[in-house]
């Protein structure tokens, strides 16, 4: 009796949190990684599809919008002739003479993790979902791509938030409140400027005891608006905050250590020089002969004795 061949999984593209290629694909398929454009086209109809087809004049609106219609017709018959080169020949298939499809044996991990969310398969998509979709990913010449890669980041990412939020608030109504926190803090890191969250994960945070998760949060979302917009956390966000940090240093605990920001070696001598020589009245004083007589004064000397 004959053995049947063992079927071969799909190949798939992986564009959430990096791009490259995962599976049971043609080493020649590397090759793409060094086409930006024609690879662009790829996963514009990878992710356009949606399972079904693209037209091949909306392709060339995105891509070749400039050319007139003979050259970029051209253009895009030799983008599909190396796609099918590097991939093999069924990989992006023609239907009819306008519109384009991808097959079945290349899928791509965005699409992916939308067809799980649309199944209420929450987990199983939050598992995909490794990142920003193409990551510094950019293509010249072509600001109809970017506008729509721009797009779908922000559709992905924002979908990504909303269900570990929905998580969130499922583990909460089933009194799971471990399940809660792990989701809360999911969900926080991935949408990170919104302070009404934040306190909803600090409040979470602290009725199961993390209070080490909850000042990380807290500071993550004081880094982030002082990095990306000049401010502060609100007033309520900071007092939430500073009772929880109180809390801590009632019960004695060591709040650097818990953040995992415990000074380094270099930080303590410092510490220790600006107690030895508190009052310094412009000249550096050592309590020892300076082996380094001729030597500049690093910056971290300089810091010290200020």
């Amino acid at each position: 009796m004959p053995t049947r061949a063992p079927a071969v999984a799909p190949a798939t593209v992986v564009t959430l949190g990096r791009l490259g290629f995962d599976g049971t694909v043609d080493a020649r398929a590397d090759r793409l990684l060094t086409q930006p454009k024609r690879l662009a086209v790829l996963l514009y109809v990878l992710l356009s599809q949606r399972g079904g087809m693209l037209s091949r004049d909306q392709v060339i609106g995105v891509f070749w919008p400039d050319s007139d219609e003979s050259h970029a017709r051209n253009s895009l018959r030799q983008t599909l002739s190396f796609l099918r080169t590097c991939l093999g020949p069924g990989a992006v298939a023609s239907v009819g003479t306008h519109a384009l499809t991808v097959s079945a044996s290349l899928t791509c991990d965005a699409t992916r993790f939308e067809m799980l969310l649309d199944a209420h398969r929450k987990e199983e998509a939050l598992k995909l979902y490794g990142g920003e979709l193409l990551p510094g990913f950019h293509v010249d010449g072509s600001h109809t791509f970017t506008e729509w890669l721009e797009a779908r980041r922000r559709h992905l990412a924002q979908r990504a938030a909303k269900a570990a939020w929905d998580l969130t608030a499922e583990c909460e109504e089933r009194g799971e409140q471990m399940g809660a926190a792990f989701w809360g803090k999911r969900a926080l890191s991935l949408s990170p400027f919104s302070e009404s969250e934040v306190q909803r994960v600090l409040r979470l945070l602290e009725r199961v005891g993390d209070y080490a998760g909850a000042l990380r949060a807290f500071h993550g979302l004081q880094t982030a608006l002082f990095v990306e917009f000049g401010v502060a956390p609100s007033v309520e966000t900071a007092r939430l905050a500073a009772e929880i940090t109180q809390r801590l240093h009632s019960e004695g605990h060591h709040v650097p250590a818990l953040l995992g920001t415990r000074r380094s070696d270099v930080e303590r001598r410092i510490a220790q020089r600006r107690r030895l020589h508190g009052n310094w009245s412009g000249i550096e004083k050592r309590s020892g002969k300076d082996r380094r007589r001729d030597a500049r004064r690093s910056g971290t000397d300089r810091r010290a004795v200020r």
